[in-house]
This record gives structure tokens, sequence and C-alpha cells, in this order.
């Protein structure tokens, strides 16, 4: 099973991040980012420990824990163990589908922003996050080195995780992982593998991974109140065989991260708890929120990046017609 090693390697196995989903990102937090974080109740914070190793974890609260200070700065707690640097956050709406990455640095002053955008339903909805479930009485906790039999246990009943990385240069990411229940796959001890599904066709993560093998995954079981945090290294395989053993609805994905697990910790996260993340009476009224597709145009129309192509993308942005097409590739691309 012979890893990607190299960005032209990756892009021949799964494409080239597609130059109108990149002007998608702004470099702030507009109106949109703003409505969007006062009703976001949870956020999975990727970060780099004090340590050197790199790490994702739930914070949570109220509505609007995230507070927006300004344009490109959020006052949001931040674990003690954090080191400065690269940072990244992927807010939850409980009962919306879409999340909001943004992307920045930590430090003695907050979260500072480099850059924001929304990303696609198609996690969400493969993993039925938000559906009704019963609460799940989990008590078990530890920290191994293993994926131990109640880590093993979490992982089989996640359908929803968070994979955090960083490129070469330091800059962070965190990005959602979403199926059905038992396709976070334990190939060993140590080893877990990560289909990588349609989504934003950006593959962040997987050039992250070229350039820097560390990262935290954090898996969600809806109804329990724990995380499962597994940090160590990845690689991406594109052995048929093992993208066979992933497939769903007939379809293989094109790539799998497989991480090679160097801590496990399983335990209850006042994050859940402050979120009330699962309590679908406490989830706030999402058809208040602005239309994806709305937020997609206006983004793309706001992007600053220089060229004819971009100039083009931003002067034929149309709402209509990009709600038109996500609701198409929400439908057939799922897989």
């Amino acid at each position: 099973m012979s890893p990607v090693g190299s960005v032209q390697e990756l892009e021949s196995a799964v494409g080239k991040p597609v130059a109108a989903m990149m002007l998608k990102t702004i470099d702030h937090l507009d109106e949109h980012c703003r409505t969007i974080l006062a009703f976001s109740s949870a956020g999975v914070l990727g970060y780099v420990d004090h340590d050197g190793v790199q790490r994702t974890r739930l914070v949570g609260g109220a509505a609007g824990f995230a507070v927006v200070t300004s344009p490109t700065r959020l006052a949001v707690d931040v674990p003690e163990d954090a080191a400065p640097g690269g940072a990244s956050l992927l807010m939850l709406v409980p009962g919306w589908r879409e999340t909001l990455r943004v992307n920045g640095t930590v430090g003695g002053d907050g979260f500072e922003v480099l850059e924001a955008y929304l990303h696609c339903g198609k996690a969400v909805i493969r993993s039925g996050l938000w559906e009704p479930v019963a609460p799940i009485a989990g008590t078990a906790e530890f920290d191994e080195p293993t994926v131990g039999v109640e880590a093993a246990a979490f992982l089989a009943a996640a359908p929803f995780a968070v994979i955090s990385s960083r490129d070469g240069d330091g800059r962070a990411d965190s990005s959602p992982r979403g199926d059905p229940a038992g396709d976070l796959r334990l190939l060993g001890p140590t080893t877990v593998a990560i289909a990588d599904r349609p989504g934003n066709r950006r593959t962040d993560t997987l050039h992250n991974i070229v350039a820097n093998p560390d990262v935290a995954l954090l898996a969600l079981v809806p109804g329990d109140g724990r995380t499962l945090e597994l940090t160590g290294t990845a690689t991406i395989s594109t052995d048929p065989a093992l993208r066979e053993q992933l497939a769903e609805r007939g379809k293989a994905p094109k790539a799998v991260v497989v991480v090679e697990v160097s801590r496990s910790r399983l335990a209850r996260s006042d994050g859940i708890a402050a979120a009330a993340l699962w309590d679908l009476g406490r989830h706030g009224d999402t058809a208040a929120l602005p239309r994806p597709s709305a937020v997609w145009t206006d983004h793309v129309k706001r992007n600053t990046t220089g060229g004819v192509g971009a100039r083009v993308l931003r002067a034929v942005a149309n709402e209509r017609v990009m709600r038109a097409g996500v609701d198409l590739d929400y439908r057939q691309n799922l897989y």
C-alpha cells in the first residue's frame, strides 16, 4: 500500500483544487459569517500544543459563544495547552447541514482570522448528524497510545469526525468527515482509515498531509457527551482494495486517509455539555440563517484573488444559478 508522496501524484488521483471553489474564501468575517457565528453553539478547534503535537478539541457554549470582536478577530476560549501559531475552527450550527470554516492563528489576544468560508453540507447529510437520537450514557474515559476496545467501539458508532491538519508553513485547517457509522474503519490496533468523499473540491487536508503528516481526528457520536481524539500521522492511499473496502452506494472513494495513531483520548466534553449539542429542544431556528447559495455567491464576489479568470467568475456569479447547482450536487454527488 504505497502512500501518495507528492502533490503531482495526489492531483493525478483526486484532481486539482477547483478554482471556482477557492474563490468562495474571504479574508474577514462578513455579515453572513457573523450571522452564522451568532447561531453557532459549538466549534471544533484545531491547534498545536506546547509539545508541538497537532490537537483537535470541541469548544462550545450558548449560541454566539464565539464573539466577533472585529472583522478579523474572534473571542473564543482557547485550550490552555495551545501554543501560539496556526489554528482552525469548524463552526457547527445544530440542525444546519453547512459548516463555517475559519482559519487563522491563536495567541495571547484570541483568534485572528485569515480566511473564512462556508463548507458544503455533504458530510453532515451523509452522517445524519442532527437526526433525533436518544441520550447515550457512555462513561468510559482514557488516554492511551493505542485504539483500545472502548475507543474502537466509539469509533465504530461515530458517523461524523473532524480532521485537523496544517501545511508546510504551519497554516491550519479543520475539515468535516461524515459517513454512515462504521466507515471510520479500524485497520489495526493503531491504524484508522477514513474515506475521502466528495466535498467542496478544495482537497486542503490531502494537500496538507503531503506536506506535513501530523493530524488530529475528533470523532462524535450523536447523543454521547464524549469525544474521541486520535492524534498521529497520516498518509494518503489510492490502493484499489482499500478504496473498495470503503465503498458506499457502489462508489469507492478516490483516496483514503490512513492515520497511524500515537495517542487516543476518550473523554467527556465540556463543550458538548455547554452547547447542549444533542438537545433538539435547544437548537435554534435555522430558517433565519442566510441561504448557503447566497453566502457562496457573495463570497465569490468579495474574494480579492487577481487574474482574468477570477474577475470573470466574480462577474458571472449568480445566486439563483448557484442554488440550483448546489441542490443538484447534493442530490447526485454525495458519494
